[in-house]
């Protein structure tokens, strides 16, 4: 791909979270506060990006969970209400052969999930995860930069999506 070719600016595109490796969250307690860790887990999606000029460049996403910590806030009979955290990981974006266009960061600035209020921490209603990854260019793409947001909620069962934006420089 010559470099006047790369797509850049302002794209969009949907985003469905797949686990590769699930998250194996660690509950423990420390001064009456309820902590959840995981580490070491893998999750993977597939989308197009879509351009504002009209250009698509479909994309492989795999995203390694180094950290996710999360607490249980409690409500004023200290019952389990809900979860409050962050993830942050690697980002390996690829194109649609498997090459690696670009590598960096991700992380889930905002993860909240509803309790029902037992010991077991069943969770109910929505969940909601602000996920940002930043990443720079490799191959053809060496010397240009890709972030992407994305707001993706999930009901018990499925899977986190939403639709994100995001910018080729």
């Amino acid at each position: 791909m010559a470099q006047t070719s790369l797509p850049k600016g302002h794209f969009n595109c949907a985003v469905t979270l797949q686990i590769v490796r699930t998250p194996e969250l660690v509950r423990h307690e420390e001064d009456g506060v309820t902590y959840l860790t995981a580490r070491d887990y893998e999750l993977a999606y597939e989308t197009v990006l879509q351009f504002t000029s009209g250009v698509e460049l479909p994309i492989k996403a795999a995203l390694i969970g180094e950290l996710n910590q999360q607490v249980v806030i409690r409500d004023a009979q200290g019952k389990p209400a809900r979860i409050a955290g962050y993830v942050q990981g690697r980002s390996q974006i690829s194109d649609i052969d498997g090459n690696v266009i670009f590598e960096g960061r991700y992380y889930d600035t905002r993860v909240t999930q509803e309790l029902s209020g037992d010991d077991a921490l069943t969770p109910i209603g929505t969940r909601i995860i602000e996920h940002w990854e930043n990443g720079f260019g490799k191959g053809p793409f060496s010397g240009h930069a890709f972030s992407l947001g994305v707001h993706l909620t999930s009901e018990i069962g499925a899977r986190p999506s939403g639709d994100g934006n995001g910018q080729l420089d």
